[in-house]
């Protein structure tokens, strides 16, 4: 998935919440979403965060419905996990 099309800050704000601010750019967050997630866990979050067709998704990446919710499942406690999360809030010297 390219960066461009990942809306990073959509995906963060609907796993994370929006307590809190985020700290970095868009591409700062998309990069680090490539870096921890698959590129199918990706690509479900940013279905998810910007309500596309879950159907067509599920054809283009050969997936299932379950398969689906455990790409999902994955990916939110991939990225609810503190030294991930924390990626998103912080910079290197803080």
């Amino acid at each position: 998935m390219k960066l461009e099309v990942l809306e990073a800050r959509k995906i963060i704000t609907m796993v994370m919440g929006d307590k809190r601010a985020l700290s970095k750019t868009d591409a700062e967050l998309g990069l680090i979403l490539k870096k921890r997630l698959t590129k199918k866990e990706c690509a479900v979050l940013n279905a998810e965060a910007t309500k596309s067709d879950k159907n067509a998704l599920m054809a283009e990446q050969k997936i299932d419905e379950i398969r689906y919710e455990a790409l999902k499942a994955s990916a939110i406690k991939k990225m609810k996990n503190e030294s991930v999360h924390g990626d998103f809030y912080y910079t290197k010297g803080e």
